[in-house]
């Protein structure tokens, strides 16, 4: 079985590039502390440390493009961790997995107050609906720490925790293709919040298994 948590898109920006070096220094000290979060209370912490950097880089540099490549970066690392810890003892060893990002996480264009907008598609052996209710607890609670960690809850309920956005290969697949078929606003709002969609874990369904069929 491949491992789930393998980070497959994970933005990145090289510190090296900021100008000021003691802002780069600071940079490289958040990275290091999100990497080395081993619990809620860590990163809890690497997440204020996330929105203090922020706040000063916008003080210094207050180009937009730069300032989300930087919050994307640091968001993109925190959810990775997120993800990790809270499958430290998770028995799924009959479904590979794998965490989705959506909306302007998926485009890599966050800011502070971005909300979630998550989902899982996974694939194993066994009736979908009982592979999923093994993921369901683990989504809900990804997205309880990650909201603890400051990233508000979807009011929309976009989410991995939700049934509707926690999917087999083959639901998700169907799923495009009636919202495609029905054509009504909230389906192609659908669809296109689908097609901004971005791998955290399991290369395996990513990207050419699961797209298969959909061009």
């Amino acid at each position: 079985m491949d491992d789930p948590m393998t980070p497959r898109h994970i933005a990145s920006f090289d510190p090296r590039t900021v100008p000021d070096p003691a802002l780069a220094q600071e940079l490289q000290r958040v990275q290091r502390g999100i990497g080395a979060a081993t619990d809620g209370a860590s990163l809890r912490q690497a997440s204020r440390d996330i929105q203090a950097l922020v706040h000063r880089v916008v003080e210094q540099m207050p180009a937009a493009e730069l300032l989300t490549r930087i919050i994307s970066t640091l968001n993109d690392a925190l959810t990775q961790r997120v993800i990790a810890i809270s499958s430290v003892d998770t028995q799924l060893d009959m479904v590979r997995w794998c965490w989705i990002s959506l909306g302007s996480e998926g485009r890599q264009e966050q800011t502070l107050s971005s909300d979630q907008d998550n989902g899982i598609v996974f694939s194993g052996s066994g009736p979908a609906d009982g592979l999923r209710e093994m993921l369901l607890p683990l989504a809900c609670r990804i997205n309880e720490t990650l909201d603890a960690c400051g990233f508000p809850l979807c009011r929309g309920q976009i989410m991995a925790s939700n049934p509707q956005w926690c999917l087999s290969l083959d639901e998700w697949r169907d799923r495009f293709t009636q919202w495609i078929i029905e054509g009504d606003p909230q389906a192609l709002l659908n669809a296109s919040i689908f097609l901004t969609c971005a791998p955290f874990t399991a290369p395996i369904l990513w990207p050419t298994s699961w797209r298969t069929g959909w061009r």
